[in-house]
């Protein structure tokens, strides 16, 4: 009889662990959702979405020329996704957009290579691989209407044994990316690792 009675104590003893555990986790502050409420695209719609800020230090001066040559090495795991190193180029047109800066302005260059070099092929291509359309193909046809220079690595493709008529047709092939960086590095332009 002591036995069952302790049996039943255990019991009921586990089962008000569990409600507390359920109210504390209620009661626990969550942190916010990853999401922007209110995204704006002053330049590339649909891609690189901005947060409106009020922010007085490193805003964007309109009436200078910007040089930043963007080194997209990043990939995404799911192929379903949108390369997150050409999304951030779009963000980066988005925010100089959102303080006045005319896109004549920006002088954009993103070399592609790596990890991120699957993001380049056509569509077709991109189908056969993973079974789907190339997410990013709208992304660098946005990109290029907003000026960006968008690039692949000649020496990756070979690697990768992607052949250069795979290649999304508004993206420019170069014999290396490490000559394009040391190119745009020598004319002065600012460097981003994506």
């Amino acid at each position: 009889m002591l036995t069952l009675l302790k049996r039943y104590w255990m019991l009921a003893a586990l089962v008000f662990a569990a409600v507390l555990m359920v109210l504390f986790a209620a009661a626990i502050p969550r942190k916010p959702a990853t999401g922007l409420d209110h995204v704006r695209y002053p330049a590339i719609e649909k891609f690189g979405g901005i947060a409106e800020r009020h922010d007085t230090v490193d805003v964007p001066d309109p009436s200078k020329h910007y040089h930043v040559i963007f080194d997209v090495v990043s990939g995404s795991d799911d192929p379903r996704t949108i390369n997150p190193g050409l999304m951030r180029v779009a963000r980066a047109v988005n925010v100089f957009a959102e303080a006045g800066v005319p896109l004549e302005h920006l002088d954009f260059v993103a070399i592609i290579h790596g990890d991120a070099t699957r993001s380049v092929v056509t569509s077709s291509v991109y189908e056969k691989w993973f079974g789907i359309e190339n997410p990013n193909v709208a992304l660098v046809s946005a990109l290029k209407e907003a000026g960006v220079h968008v690039r692949v690595c000649g020496q990756v493709l070979n690697h990768w044994k992607i052949a250069d008529d795979e290649v999304n047709e508004e993206i420019d092939i170069t014999p290396s990316a490490l000559s394009t960086l040391a190119i745009y590095g020598n004319e002065g332009y600012a460097y981003e690792r994506l």
